[in-house]
């Protein structure tokens, strides 16, 4: 009923199901009807081994079909999940040591090909775990396949304890196992079996990008193996005595292994945060900021256009407001288009920034009309607005045949103050004044200035 990956891992770990049923029904013909030791090596040495053999690719098929994205970098990620790998390695291999490997190693007569055998089966057992363990802080699995992967790693693990618990017990002389220390015999192949039989989980949307597991277990498994370690070495040490050479060794170099990992996250954390800091710039930039032609948006005309009225109301120095809207350009729109119109916005909105001088605001109002802040007098002003017109007046576009120009109505701080005589000052107001002139400017023939309560007209030539 499956094919490729699906396929593949099933079949491999049937294979060394295979194996491992082997090796069981010999171990059970001599001692339970034989009623004799199991001889080392054995053809159901042959079967055990062939369990570890297919499970490693079986686990590695999986693992390929859900590569992590990370935005780090391949070179750091792999460096970074090597590092982790080599912890945990480490760390189950100190394990390992302390419980079963130590003592087959301590106990077992050194040099014979069953000495070699005692030892492979905790090795086998150990790389089984780490496989298992590195699936965990590794690749992360995506949410279709994480439920044959809980199934199926959960039984390795648990076949691997029974049989390193089994090693260590035949290496110390035990005369009989526990009942509980077959609990991962038993649980095992249950488990293995629920993973194939369990099937992927059809994502609710095929579109949607893939969900991904949180780090924090890759974060934190490494040192929650360390604190594991070293709790169960110093109780060890307070028994014993003493510590295995193997064990400091090793100790030693995963702390070392541990604090490399720790400098890699700290360096890994500041980078992401200098990222964080530069997507919350270009965030405030964008929320301030007309996307087409770069100028201040409503938003932030409407901040700077509080502080200047506050500054007015304090200082009573001189602010005018320009409202500059463009002649004719409706037409751009209509006749060839809004990539058009765009366009001419950008080209547009340069000559502006040009005209104006340096200190003065300008803001893209909305459509085809702009604003511009400017503390100065009115004569200042209108000399800004006449040199506005001239640089908006475009007869001949890159893009069309359609002439457009700008007209500007201008509206004085302190004339509207004067005109409303104790009411405060407001936005509103200003705003008003500065639109009133400005369709009066457009009234006169277009291409003009008008400043609000001043009869004059500034027309084009």
């Amino acid at each position: 009923r499956y094919h490729g990956v699906e396929r593949r891992w099933r079949t491999l770990m049937a294979l060394g199901m295979a194996g491992w049923t082997l090796g069981m029904f010999f171990w059970a013909f001599y001692r339970s009807v034989l009623h004799v030791p199991l001889p080392s090596p054995s053809i159901a040495d042959i079967g055990f081994f062939m369990f570890p053999v297919f499970a490693v690719p079986a686990l590695l098929s999986l693992v390929r079909q859900s590569p992590r994205r990370e935005a780090i970098g391949p070179i750091h990620l792999w460096l970074v999940l090597t590092l982790d790998g080599l912890v945990v390695v480490g760390g189950l291999f100190i394990l390992t040591w302390t419980t079963a490997l130590g003592a087959v190693v301590h106990t077992g007569p050194t040099g014979s090909l069953g000495f070699l055998v005692a030892v492979m089966y905790p090795i086998t057992d150990f790389v089984l775990i780490a496989m298992v363990l590195l699936m965990v802080i590794g690749p992360k699995a995506v949410a279709e396949i994480r439920e044959p992967l809980t199934f199926l790693g959960c039984g390795l693990v648990m076949l691997s304890l029974s049989d390193s618990l089994y090693a260590y017990l035949v290496a110390i002389g035990a005369e009989s196992m526990p009942t509980i220390a077959d609990a991962g015999f038993i649980a095992g192949p249950p488990l293995i079996a629920l993973a194939a039989l369990t099937k992927r989980t059809e994502p609710r949307n095929r579109n949607a990008p893939q969900q991904w597991r949180s780090d924090r277990t890759q974060l934190l498994l490494p040192y929650l193996l360390i604190a594991v370690i070293a709790t169960i070495v110093t109780v060890q040490a307070l028994i014993v005595g003493n510590l295995d050479a193997v064990v400091v060794i090793l100790g030693v170099g995963v702390l070392v292994l541990a604090l490399v990992r720790q400098i890699l996250t700290l360096l890994e954390n500041d980078a992401l945060l200098q990222q964080v800091s530069a997507a919350q710039d270009e965030l405030r930039y964008r929320a301030h900021h007309d996307p087409l032609t770069e100028l201040a948006n409503r938003a932030a005309f409407d901040e700077h256009f509080a502080s200047a009225i506050e500054n007015y109301r304090q200082t009573n120095s001189d602010w005018v407001l320009m409202l500059v809207d463009l002649d004719d350009f409706k037409q751009i729109n209509d006749r060839y288009g809004h990539p058009a119109g765009d366009r001419l916005l950008v080209a547009l909105t340069a000559r502006l920034r040009e005209a104006v001088p340096e200190g003065a605001f300008v803001a893209r109002f909305g459509g085809d009309e702009f604003t511009v802040l400017l503390q100065g007098t009115i004569d200042d002003a209108v000399v800004v607005a006449r040199r506005i017109v001239d640089a908006l007046r475009s007869d001949q576009t890159a893009d069309t045949s359609v002439s457009v120009g700008a007209s500007v109505g201008v509206a004085h701080f302190e004339s509207a103050q004067f005109e409303f005589g104790d009411e405060p000052l407001s936005a509103h107001t200003l705003l008003r004044q500065a639109d009133a002139a400005m369709y009066e400017a457009k009234r006169s023939g277009k291409g003009a200035v008008v400043v609000y309560g001043d009869r004059r007209k500034w027309l084009s030539p």
